[in-house]
């Protein structure tokens, strides 16, 4: 891929679900963060590269790519705010990318979230993408939204997966009432509605379709009124999440895997290979990259590109990513 060419969301996507297999929790919440933090004081782009760079020392092979987009960034100043746009979707989107099972679907999915045109209004791209789910099967389209609606409650009111998860089981496993359950309790956040007024319509949406589940779903209510749940919210992608294998201090290194960062055909071309051996090898290595990325006067326009689909913590629907063995992680070429 040309330095100037600007890679696609799908692209985008690759690098950070990457990353985020080589980071444990805290360090992909800090890299996020830190990601964030520059965006918003509209930090000179080299300053940005330089801060992040080191977030890679476990994914060494991904450094180069990483390279090549701030290169784009530097010439097309808008590809930063899409790239900010993709990191904070990537949870949502590994989640959805899962529940999809098809590459090609998934790939319809982000093309109609249309993160790279910064011209779409927020209705077009809830037409798009109400397009897209048409044409999922009724299951499949009831499990994308509610990972939808999960992910909106936890943006609204930072509600845990653990806490999403009771909620779940409370309501009998009963998707299509926890989405309304979930839509309803969001009112308290997004319309100011009095916490009463929300449980009053919450317990009318449970007892018309079941009354049994009241009971529990009301001390459910009491004990998250009264902070019992309350948790940490984290830009999470741990463990029980990705079903990676953390324990003992084990977790992948991207530099084993040779990354597919430029959609389904991608492949390393000599330039990869040429710069991944250049920061890999040799006790100047760690110097090379300081000095491709140190700070300096020149500017980029950033913007803040927060999407509106927001992010969560996921449930456990990622069971497809525990087949990434720590002994053949070259696995990982196909999950992207």
């Amino acid at each position: 891929m040309a330095d100037t060419e600007i890679p696609s969301p799908y692209s985008q996507f690759c690098l950070f679900k990457s990353l985020s297999f080589s980071l444990h929790e805290y360090d992909w919440y800090n890299f996020v963060e830190q990601w964030q933090s520059m965006v918003n004081v509209n930090a000179p782009l080299p300053e940005f590269t330089y801060n992040l760079v080191p977030f890679f020392s476990n994914a060494r092979r991904l450094v180069p790519v990483f390279h090549r987009y701030m290169g784009v960034a530097h010439h097309q100043p808008d590809f930063l705010n899409t790239l900010t746009t993709v990191l904070m979707s990537t949870p949502l989107l590994i989640k959805v990318q899962a529940l999809l099972r098809s590459p090609t679907l998934f790939s319809n999915y982000v093309v109609a979230l249309q993160m790279d045109n910064p011209s779409a209004s927020h209705t077009q791209v809830m037409q798009s993408l109400q397009n897209f789910l048409n044409q999922l099967s009724a299951p499949t389209r009831l499990e994308i939204q509610r990972v939808f609606a999960e992910a909106e409650a936890s943006d609204s009111m930072g509600l845990s997966s653990s806490t999403l998860e009771i909620a779940y089981r409370v309501l009998h496993s009963d998707t299509q009432l926890y989405i309304d359950v979930l839509t309803t309790l969001q009112l308290n956040q997004t319309r100011n509605m009095p916490w009463d007024t929300v449980v009053s319509k919450i317990k009318t949406i449970v007892n018309a379709k079941k009354p049994y589940a009241w009971t529990s779903m009301d001390q459910f209510l009491k004990h998250l009124h009264w902070g019992y749940y309350h948790e940490q919210y984290n830009y999470s992608n741990g463990a029980e999440e990705y079903g990676g294998e953390y324990d003992q201090g084990e977790y992948y290194e991207s530099d084993d895997i040779v990354e597919k960062l430029e959609g389904i055909d991608y492949q390393p071309d000599e330039q990869d290979e040429q710069e991944l051996h250049a920061y890999s090898h040799g006790a100047g290595a760690s110097n090379n990259i300081n000095s491709q990325f140190s700070p300096m006067s020149s500017t980029a326009a950033i913007s803040n590109g927060n999407n509106a689909l927001g992010t969560s913590p996921g449930l456990a629907v990622l069971e497809d990513f525990a087949k990434l063995s720590v002994s053949d992680k070259r696995h990982a070429v196909e999950s992207c």
